[in-house]
């Protein structure tokens, strides 16, 4: 009988070590980590958001659906196999590749250095008594980047990215020992867009600490924005951009 007791209560402890799915998120054409990639199980309806190292774990069951995006990146869906060892590869969004595309060509006619970037979001919803956090690519009202305030509430989220982006191409300077030595290579970055609008938290993860450096102070530049709200309240919204060195 004591066996027996011993056994039934060991059970429910093995399953409920066997019900988390663990994976990474690579992009697909350099096989470089992705952090801040959602992770969602259509079936638990719960997010995740991958580390600076690409690994995600959230929980699921064989059988599950799993739907990993990437601003940048074309989404993609799998059906859970196995708990370990997911490794997810994303492509990049041809239409997004496009629009950069057309930054850069603008800037270059006028004699500027060029970035070629993408954007990129998201982090796992925490609620609690005191602070809000909500991923901006589920949030119901994004943060307002000045000179949005009056696009239609639909196109704010576009808009939103859209000035990033040409934040960062108009304040991107190459280090130039970086362009001496040859350094180059993706910094993903990670901030927090407050409840007041203001930017901080800012963290960097790349090839070498000057590129790590630039690409901190071309974030910390951002202005102050119209916080984004979740049901009638203030929240905080992290997001995160990917910003690539690439020596011509």
């Amino acid at each position: 009988m004591k066996k027996l007791i011993l056994l039934l209560l060991f059970i429910p402890l093995v399953s409920f070590g066997q019900n988390t799915l663990k994976g990474n998120v690579v992009a697909y054409f350099d096989k470089a980590p992705l952090p801040g990639a959602s992770i969602y199980n259509n079936r638990t309806k719960k997010q995740s958001l991958s580390d600076f190292s690409g690994d995600f774990t959230i929980k699921a069951l064989i059988g599950d659906t799993i739907s990993v995006s990437y601003v940048g990146f074309e989404q993609k869906s799998f059906k859970t196999t196995k708990l370990k060892g997911n490794s997810v590869e994303l492509f990049v969004d041809e239409s997004l590749e496009n629009k950069v595309k057309e930054l850069r060509d603008m800037l270059k006619s006028n004699g500027s250095n060029m970035l070629k970037n993408a954007i990129a979001e998201l982090k796992d919803e925490k609620t609690n008594d005191l602070e809000l956090e909500i991923p901006f690519a589920s949030i119901e009202e994004v943060p307002i980047f000045p000179g949005c305030e009056r696009v239609a509430k639909s196109d704010r989220r576009k808009c939103f990215q859209e000035k990033i982006m040409k934040h960062i191409n108009k304040n991107f300077r190459y280090p130039e020992f970086a362009q001496k030595t040859g350094i180059q290579g993706r910094v993903f970055v990670q901030f927090m867009i407050g409840k007041d609008g203001d930017i901080s938290g800012i963290r960097t993860r790349g090839p070498h600490s000057i590129l790590e450096r630039e690409a901190n102070r071309i974030i910390s530049l951002l202005p102050k924005m119209k916080p984004g709200t979740q049901k009638g309240r203030l929240v905080r919204v992290p997001f995160s951009i990917p910003i690539t060195f690439s020596l011509q």
